[in-house]
């Protein structure tokens, strides 16, 4: 049991109190003034006393330490788990569960859900607050951490029923009530669904959101994600939004936005950028989303990019480049080949961002000093609706860009591939259908580097392009 077996020490910050103690890397904190750990809310609280009871286990032996220092002074620990307790899993069916969506025979990590508020305040997830019992919301309540990450949908008790397909998501609003009383705030967001929780359902959602006052500091509406294995996985029947749709949702939230600031100070609602791509419209100034409330939900993200490249475009001298990795083709084999300098340079996207990364295509090519070519693949392994750049496989990528590749190399040029690291496993090289970096490589045969996202990231890397044939060895971050 993890409260026997105790919480193991990842690291200890050097000059912390716990290095003062003589804690080590493989240690396990077992109590805290003689109670166990329930997770690193607890932790980090209970710990900020100024006198408090640490129960060890060091190399075998159970060891106390009565420990003195100022309030609010860190003991300095991190945990192998960082939240010292499983995450909950989801015991909802959501009909439009984007992972419900997936094929059979991915890894196994791709197809676990959480449903955990704690990540809310780790990670920026949203959770739908089913699985919470009212005693567990109140203990979360006390941490005070704000704001609450919260996945609404709607608010009307029926159809949440018939979203969600839990027992308890009809309690949403008292939910909410609870968490906006105790001062917190809350960011909301909505899956929205044509024919189910839009049009007038989406104005009563609006309605008993803005009931909650000052509580609620953003309203996003995200778009339905919907793969080809929908119907094969005989899931409730939806479909995407078309592009008028989408162009209405996006003069709603215009309007809305007027209405809120008028009214308090603050645009409040958002809509994904899916809105704007699919609507074919462009994307707000990145002050009008005032300080993007809900970036990893996708709210703004388009927006803060292309005005990040614009302003390091413009940039006099070289910036550095932040690759996660890069590769040649045949550097598994025992003779490593060389290559020349690139003559050419390849952004992998999806077909969403091409279109928005196109124009500066030329000023791509001015600062790398040679051509560069956005290249938009299209996602046949989930379907043509899913058109984001992280979700693209190395499948996709090979069979759709090496007929072209070819083509360029005959054409006397020396390509090189750029792919951005959110199509990769997160701190692997590994794309979603299990292909490494280095077989995207060998079948394409072409040198792929892999970046940072983030405009100074990308100008940095077409920078490096450039001083490639006086500059052997790349910088890693």
């Amino acid at each position: 049991m993890e409260n026997q077996q105790g919480h193991l020490i990842s690291a200890v910050e050097p000059g912390s109190i716990a290095a003062d103690l003589g804690l080590q890397r493989g240690d396990r904190v077992l109590l805290l003034d003689g109670l166990p750990l329930i997770d690193i809310f607890d932790y980090r609280l209970r710990q900020l006393k100024e006198q408090l009871l640490l129960t060890v286990r060091q190399q075998g032996e159970f060891i106390e330490y009565d420990v003195e220092k100022d309030e609010d002074e860190d003991l300095g620990l991190s945990f192998e788990n960082p939240m010292l307790q499983d995450c909950s899993s989801c015991d909802n069916n959501c009909v439009f569960c984007f992972i419900d969506q997936l094929p059979g025979g991915m890894r196994p990590s791709l197809y676990f859900k959480d449903d955990d508020l704690r990540l809310s305040f780790l990670n920026g997830n949203f959770a739908t607050l089913t699985n919470l019992t009212d005693e567990a919301l109140d203990r979360l309540i006390n941490y005070r951490f704000s704001p609450m990450n919260i996945s609404v949908h709607t608010t009307s008790p029926e159809l949440r029923l018939r979203m969600i397909r839990n027992i308890h998501a009809n309690r949403i609003m008292g939910q909410l009530r609870r968490i906006a009383q105790a001062g917190l705030a809350i960011n909301c967001q909505i899956v929205l669904c044509p024919g189910l929780n839009d049009g007038e359902e989406l104005e009563r959602t609006l309605t008993d959101l803005l009931s909650l006052g000052d509580a609620v500091v953003s309203i996003a509406l995200v778009p339905v994600g919907i793969t080809r294995y929908r119907q094969d996985n005989h899931l409730f029947p939806l479909h995407p939004f078309s592009a008028d749709q989408a162009a209405m949702i996006v003069r709603r939230v215009a309007s809305l936005q007027e209405d809120m600031l008028e009214q308090r100070g603050t645009r409040l609602v958002y809509a994904a950028d899916e809105f704007y791509l699919l609507a074919g419209q462009p994307f707000p100034e990145t002050s009008a989303y005032e300080g993007f409330p809900q970036l990893e939900n996708g709210v703004g993200m388009a927006a803060r990019m292309l005005a990040d490249l614009q302003k390091n475009l413009k940039a006099h001298q070289p910036l550095p480049a932040q690759l996660v990795w890069q590769t040649q083709p045949g550097q598994q084999e025992q003779v490593i080949r060389s290559f020349p300098p690139p003559t050419s340079v390849w952004l992998v996207t999806g077909t969403a961002a091409a279109p928005m990364l196109k124009p500066l295509s030329d000023a791509f090519s001015r600062r790398a000093g040679c051509p560069v070519a956005i290249q938009a693949v299209r996602n046949n392994f989930f379907g043509d609706t899913v058109t984001v750049a992280g979700l693209l496989t190395g499948g996709d990528i090979t069979r759709q860009l090496k007929p072209l590749l070819q083509a360029e190399r005959h054409s006397g040029r020396q390509p090189l591939l750029v792919l951005p690291a959110c199509q990769f496993k997160a701190g692997e090289p590994i794309l979603l259908d299990d292909m490494t970096l280095q077989q995207l490589s060998d079948s394409l045969d072409v040198p792929v580097w892999v970046s940072n996202p983030e405009g100074e990231a990308l100008v940095g890397l077409l920078d490096q392009v450039r001083l490639y044939p006086s500059r052997k060895e790349l910088a890693h971050e």
